[in-house]
């Protein structure tokens, strides 16, 4: 009767632990979503400090989130992220509005795609 007390908490565990990190991706994406928004509308309209201000935001709570996700999501797609984040910074220096909008069109459809990875769902069950 212990092993089955004990397998259920750690069954529950694990559940409780995978809504968590679940719940925790689409609220951070989200707001790394609102967040790109605001850089793309920045560089939009040339304001280029405020841009490279919240780029910088972005990119240190990038950094935090990939720290806690690294052990559950795939590396590639956390560096990917990474690499975007880099390109996207140099960018915006330079003042190249098209590169740096491309980049966060990349960005953006990077986080789409590990959101739909990441979200449970029964296609990604099965």
């Amino acid at each position: 009767m212990k092993l089955w007390a004990a397998m259920l908490v750690v069954m529950v565990l694990i559940v409780l632990g995978g809504y968590y990190l679940e719940s925790s991706i689409l609220k951070t994406t989200d707001q790394i979503s609102r967040t790109l928004n605001e850089v793309k509308e920045s560089v939009r309209s040339d304001q280029w400090s405020a841009a490279e201000r919240s780029t910088q935001k972005l990119d240190e709570r990038w950094s935090a989130c990939k720290g806690v996700w690294g052990p559950f999501i795939h590396n590639d797609d956390l560096e990917t992220v990474t690499s975007h984040l880099a390109r996207l910074r140099a960018f915006l220096e330079a003042q190249d509005k098209g590169a740096a909008l491309a980049e966060i069109t990349s960005i953006e459809r990077q986080l789409v795609q590990l959101r739909q990875q990441e979200v449970l769902s029964l296609q990604n069950v099965l």
